[in-house]
Order: structure tokens, then sequence, then C-alpha cells
């Protein structure tokens, strides 16, 4: 037994090595006068959060054990953990600007982050689906339209059953489960398009009395501040949907194995991985 635990710790070695080489941390959510005190809790959540997903974020996802008995749940995973470094890197990009007080690049970032958010959730939900069905071309299908999923009309000529979802669409999904998303994700996009949140009401203001009108490097920081803030607060959701999923994965490799066991062998009773 000892033996065994000295495996792992030098596995683990290994593991940190390989991070500490090829990934980069990402930078923590700094509070500042532009938040309320209220919110000192909301900041240290989500740093806590990025640290946990941080440490769980793949460097290699290897064909062995399970995704060495099941191609499908080796595109699932790869899929997911492509998902998670997005994520990560969106947080990362969020705090770098609002550290920096760059409003208009956090709230473009923490819009991206919604959307993938929403992704990551619909993608849970449709790999339990097709589980509970026993449907293993159904999460073939899911894996390989998630991983190569473009608008790329020359792309698409090739592999039009990679089609990417309108994106309003995963929005809609998650505002079932988190109600007032959309509403809050449109205001974003209003700032992140060339609209008027986005260019006069972000950096200008006109004065009634001598109509003119003065630019400032952010009209109102704590506006700003508001919504960075509420647009990220369903990060550390991600903790518990990325649990979900390693689940998921899990149990789809056992599947695919009993239905389809390597080799072409027939599944035996107690085959299935432990």
């Amino acid at each position: 037994m000892r033996a065994f635990f000295e495996k792992v710790k030098r596995l683990e070695n290994t593991v940190n090595a390989d991070r500490a080489a090829f990934l980069r941390n990402p930078r923590a959510f700094v509070w500042d006068e532009r938040l309320t005190e209220a919110d000192k809790q909301l900041v240290a959540t989500l740093n806590e959060s990025l640290g946990r997903l941080n440490e769980r974020r793949a460097v290699a996802i290897n064909v062995a054990g399970p995704f060495a008995r099941s191609k499908v749940a080796w595109k699932l995973a790869v899929f997911q953990h492509g998902l998670l470094h997005r994520l990560i890197a969106l947080m990362d990009g969020t705090s770098v600007a609002w550290n920096n007080r760059c409003a208009l690049s956090a709230i473009l970032s923490a819009r991206a982050l919604m959307e993938t958010m929403a992704v990551i959730s619909d993608f849970a939900q449709k790999v339990a689906g097709a589980l509970n069905a026993e449907d293993i071309g159904a999460l073939d299908a899911l894996a390989q339209q998630g991983t190569f999923s473009s608008r790329d009309a020359e792309w698409l000529k090739d592999a039009p059953e990679t089609k990417a979802v309108n994106v309003l669409t995963y929005i809609d999904h998650f505002d079932k489960r988190a109600q007032g998303f959309r509403q809050h994700y449109n205001t974003l996009s209003e700032c992140c398009h060339p609209n008027s949140l986005g260019h006069n009401f972000m950096f200008g203001k006109l004065n009634h009395e001598d109509g003119s009108v003065r630019f400032f490097d952010e009209r109102n920081p704590e506006r700003n501040g508001g919504m960075v803030l509420a647009a990220v607060a369903v990060f550390p959701l991600a903790e518990s949907l990325m649990n979900e999923l390693d689940d998921l994965i899990a149990r789809v490799s056992k599947l695919h194995h009993r239905i389809a066991p390597i080799g072409g062998a027939t599944a035996t009773a107690g085959s299935d991985m432990p």
C-alpha cells in the first residue's frame, strides 16, 4: 500500500510540473471601490472557485483508463476540457481588464463567459439525456458537433453536421435555470456592440447647461462594476457542472464498453470499469 501511495505522489508531482510548464495561472479578480462592501464575499468566492477549477484543467487527455475503453468518452472529455480552458481564460481576461480599469474589455470578456457557461450547462444536460437513453450514436454526435462546431460556410460544405447552434439558444436554455440571465446578457450586449451604451453612455456625459460633452475613461464605474460582477457571478456553478460531467463521462465509458467492448468480445458480468 505504501508503494502505491508513493507512485500516486510521483504522478501528482509530474502533473504539477507539467501544469507549471504549460499552463499560466489565471489572475484573481480584485475588489475595489467600484464595488460595494457586500460584494467582497462574492469576489472571494469567485477567486476560490477559479483556483479550484484551474487545478482541475487537463494538461492532456490520454488514451488510457476509461478513455482506452471508449473513444466516445474520450471525445466528450476533450470537448469538456476545451470548454473549461476557455472558461478559465475568460475569467482571467475579465480579471485582467477589470483590475486595470478597462471596463469595456471586462464587459466583453464577461459576456463571453456567460455564453460559455450556458454551453457547458446545455452540454451536461444533453450528455445526461443521451446516456439515460443509452444512445452511443447521439453521444458521439454531441461530442463531434461540439468539438468542431462552426459557422464558417466553407467548413460547413464538408461538415454540415457541425453547424454551430446560435448562442442565444443556449442563453435562453440557461435563463430557465437562472431567471434574468437573458436580460442581463442583453444589457451587456448593448455595451459590447457599438450602440449607445457602448460608446456615448460608456464614455461621454452631456452638460445640459452649455451643451458640451465631456469624455471619461468610463462614465459610471460603479454601474459597470455591478454589470461585470453580475455576469461572472455564475462562474462557481462550473464546479458542479464539471463534477457532473466527470461522472457522466465515466458512465459513458462503462456503457460503451458494455455495448461494444474493445476487440469486439462479448461483454460479461462484472466487465464494467470499477
